[in-house]
């Protein structure tokens, strides 16, 4: 027609939302059904007869010609035809041409989840001539309202902010040709993440708090509680994670690994509690070993002691001659002979070791001192745990939701 005319032709578009939705990231695209309107001039078609606009069948748009524009970010779409087709032309006496159709397509929409799900996506609706270049085909947005939507249009997950137009040039290999642009701001509604992630991941790790309240010798209670926070955590953090598949790290992954590490902790906190509470068995069986250990040496040097007295008096010739004795002459002597050697430990003077001690004056404390030394240890960790954990996450929490709500 431009050859005919010797000027590009002119058609302005300009969009109907009628629905959009299913805004997926895992394929980064989104579908929406659009009314479609094209309007050009076509001085052939132009009529004097009468002043009225003529609506003419659909079956009339093959027998004219009308603008080849193709959507540039498309992925799929399809025409309407229940029960009719779905296009309308009308033709008014000047030859203006209004061309309207009902689509349904589906758009790719690249998008940036750094900050998924507090984000913000820009997806567009890109149109363009195929096979015409500016030189024959000039496209132009409507003047006024240019994309519409209808008032009950409502997105499950985001919410329009804003709706941008702009008209480009792109340069092929093939020449120059218009491009329009529809751009939707789309604000992300964080109501169905804050009731199934944020809220249940803060209350699983205030729960992981409880043990540090529980008595230390109630083991299998905190080991319980501690494992079953643990791997609850790890159980939403893969439910979660395998939606939204990126190379990259996400906010709500940051959220979800930081409050892993928090019960993690707590369960690592335990065993370090444990570990320090039982440091007084440990030394009480030490020192019971030690003793018994300085009691068998006392026993072997005092049976090697008579042994060497014994042989001194069969030296010198001292022993009476060996005679059966019964069995109440032999307790006797042997009664008697450890009282000898009781009176002789009794009567020896102190080691160098005793006067050491007594002189240095450092003695061994007692043991109950060093067990209630070694629990009292024990329970300030876990009063000091009661005060740090809540802190490290308010912490945590205030940066995490500054960073994200108000600086990105």
């Amino acid at each position: 027609m431009a050859e005919i005319l010797g000027a590009p032709v002119n058609v302005t578009c300009d969009i109907f939302v009628q629905s959009m939705g299913s805004v997926k990231e895992t394929t980064m695209d989104y579908i929406i059904n659009v009314f479609f309107r094209q309007r050009w001039n076509d001085p052939r078609l132009s009529f004097t007869r009468f002043n009225e606009t003529l609506t003419l069948d659909a079956s009339v748009v093959g027998k004219i010609w009308v603008p080849d524009v193709f959507f540039v970010n498309e992925k799929g779409a399809n025409f309407h035809d229940v029960t009719t087709a779905n296009r309308m032309l009308r033709v008014d006496p000047t030859g203006t041409i209004l061309y309207s159709t009902r689509l349904t397509l589906t758009l790719a929409c690249p998008m940036n989840l750094y900050r998924f799900p507090m984000d913000r996506q820009q997806c567009g609706l890109k149109m363009e001539s195929y096979g015409k270049t500016e030189a024959d085909i000039m496209l132009h947005w409507k003047w006024t309202r240019p994309v519409e939507f209808d008032a009950s249009v409502e997105l499950p997950q985001f919410y329009v902010e804003n709706i941008r137009t702009n008209r480009t040039v792109q340069n092929y290999n093939t020449g120059q040709y218009t491009r329009l642009t529809a751009t939707f701001d789309l604000q992300r509604q964080m109501g169905f993440y804050l009731i199934q992630v944020y809220i249940p991941t803060m209350l699983i790790v205030i729960l992981s708090w409880v043990s540090f309240w529980i008595n230390i010798e109630a083991a299998p209670a905190r080991v319980a509680l501690g494992i079953t926070t643990v791997l609850t955590m790890t159980t939403q953090g893969s439910a979660q994670g395998g939606d939204v598949k990126v190379s990259y790290v996400k906010a709500i992954d940051i959220w979800l690994a930081v409050c892993l590490l928090f019960v993690f902790a707590a369960l690592i906190e335990f065993a370090a509690v444990n570990f320090m509470s039982r440091q007084d068995k440990n030394n009480d069986r030490r020192r019971q070993e030690k003793e018994e250990g300085e009691k068998s040496e006392d026993k072997n040097n005092d049976r090697r002691r008579q042994e060497k007295e014994e042989g001194e008096k069969s030296e010198n010739g001292k022993v009476t001659p060996q005679r059966k004795e019964d069995y109440t002459t032999l307790r006797q002597r042997t009664w008697l002979h450890h009282v000898k050697n009781v009176s002789i430990k009794e009567e020896a003077p102190p080691s160098l070791d005793t006067k050491s001690e007594k002189c240095s004056g450092q003695q061994r404390p007692p043991p109950e001192r060093e067990r209630n030394k070694s629990m009292d240890r024990a329970k300030n960790l876990d009063r000091l745990s009661r005060g740090l954990f809540p802190l490290g996450f308010f912490l945590f929490n205030l940066m995490y939701w500054n960073t994200y709500l108000l600086l990105l």
